[in-house]
C-alpha cells in the first residue's frame, strides 16, 4: 500500500518540477522581452542614452519579477485555489491592485531619478500630444496590462498543477480504498476458512486419525503460504493456486468422493498476477453453495484458457 502511494507521488513530484521550471522560464523570458522592448524603444523613439533606459526598465523588470515571485509564494502558502470563489476573487483583486500600484510607483520613481520626470520618456514620446495627467494615466494602464498578463499566466500554471494534484490524490485514495477492501475481505475469509477446516479435522479425528493428520499438514501448509502473501495485494496465479490446492485437499478429506476437481490451466497463465485470495474465494463459494449442498456431490472445474484459445 505504501509502495502504491509512493509510486504515484513520484510522477506528481516530477510534474511539479517540470511545471515550476516552465513557469519561471516563461517569467524570465517575459520580463526579458519586456525589458528589451521598453529599453530599446526608449532609445529609438525618445533618443535617450542606453544606460539610462537600461537602468529605468531594468529596475522596473527586476522589481516586477521580485514582486510577482512574492505574490506567487503567498498564493502557494495560502492555498488560494482551495478557497471559496468569493474569497478567491477578493484576494485576486487585492493582489492585482497591489502589483499594479507597485509597478506603477516604481516606474515613476525610477523615471524621476533618471530623467527628472514622472513619465517614462518612451511613453512621453508616444503620447506627447496628451497632457501630463493623461500620460500618467496611460503609464498606469501599461502597468495594469503587464500585471494582468502575469496573473493570467500564473493562474494558468497554478490551476493546471492544482487539477493534476487533485487527480493524483483521487487515484491514491482509490488505491487505498481498494487495498482496505481487500484487507477487509481477507480478514473475513481467513477466520471462516479456519473454522471450516478445523471442523473438518475434528470430524476425521475419531474415525480416520491418519487422514486427520494429513488434514493438519495441509492446514499448516496453507497457513504458511497465506502468511507469506499476507502483505501482498497481487500474487501470481501459480502462488494463488498453491493455496487453492491446499484448501481443496482439506475439503477433499471432508467431502471425499462427493468432490471432483478438474484443472485445465494454460501454462503461460500461471504468471498472470491476480488479487490475493480471489480464486480461493470463488472456490469456497462454489463448494459451500454448490457441491456441498448436493447429496451426490459435484465437479469443480478450474480453467484458465490461453489467449490463443477462444
Amino acid at each position: 500500500m505504501l509502495d502504491s502511494a509512493t509510486s504515484l507521488s513520484v510522477p506528481r513530484s516530477r510534474q511539479r518540477v517540470v511545471t515550476s521550471v516552465a513557469y519561471w522560464a516563461l517569467q524570465l523570458a517575459g520580463w526579458g522581452l519586456y525589458f528589451w522592448a521598453q529599453a530599446s524603444g526608449e532609445v529609438i523613439f525618445a533618443d535617450v542614452p542606453w544606460s539610462k533606459a537600461a537602468t529605468l526598465w531594468g529596475g522596473v523588470c527586476v522589481s516586477g519579477f521580485c514582486a510577482n515571485a512574492f505574490a506567487a509564494l503567498d498564493h502557494q502558502r495560502g492555498r488560494w485555489l482551495s478557497l471559496p470563489p468569493r474569497a478567491l476573487l477578493i484576494r485576486m483583486l487585492i493582489a492585482v491592485a497591489l502589483l499594479v500600484f507597485a509597478l506603477y510607483l516604481i516606474t515613476i520613481v525610477l523615471s524621476l531619478a533618471e530623467y527628472n520626470t514622472s513619465v517614462a520618456p518612451i511613453l512621453g514620446a508616444f503620447y506627447r500630444r496628451l497632457p501630463p495627467n493623461g500620460q500618467l494615466i496611460n503609464q498606469f494602464v501599461g502597468s495594469l496590462i503587464v500585471t494582468l498578463i502575469w496573473v493570467g499566466l500564473y493562474l494558468g500554471f497554478a490551476v493546471q498543477r492544482h487539477r493534476y494534484d487533485a487527480q493524483v490524490r483521487q487515484a491514491e485514495l482509490a488505491q487505498l480504498l481498494h487495498a482496505a477492501e481487500l484487507r477487509l475481505l481477507k480478514a473475513q475469509l481467513n477466520p471462516h476458512f479456519l473454522f471450516n477446516a478445523l471442523n473438518g479435522v475434528r470430524a476425521l479425528i475419531a474415525d480416520e486419525p491418519a487422514r486427520a493428520q494429513d488434514a493438519v499438514t495441509q492446514l499448516a501448509s496453507h497457513a504458511a503460504l497465506h502468511f507469506r502473501s499476507s502483505d501482498d495485494e497481487l500474487v501470481s496465479l501459480a502462488r494463488e493456486l498453491e493455496m487453492v490446492n491446499d484448501y481443496l485437499a482439506l475439503e477433499g478429506l471432508r467431502l471425499a468422493d462427493r468432490l471432483t476437481v478438474v484443472r485445465d490451466i494454460a501454462p503461460e497463465a500461471t504468471q498472470v498476477r491476480v488479487p490475493v485470495m480471489l480464486i480461493q474465494t470463488l472456490i469456497e463459494n462454489a463448494i459451500k453453495h454448490g457441491v456441498a449442498e448436493l447429496k451426490q456431490g459435484g465437479t469443480l472445474r478450474i480453467e484458465r484458457m490461453s489467449s490463443t484459445r477462444s
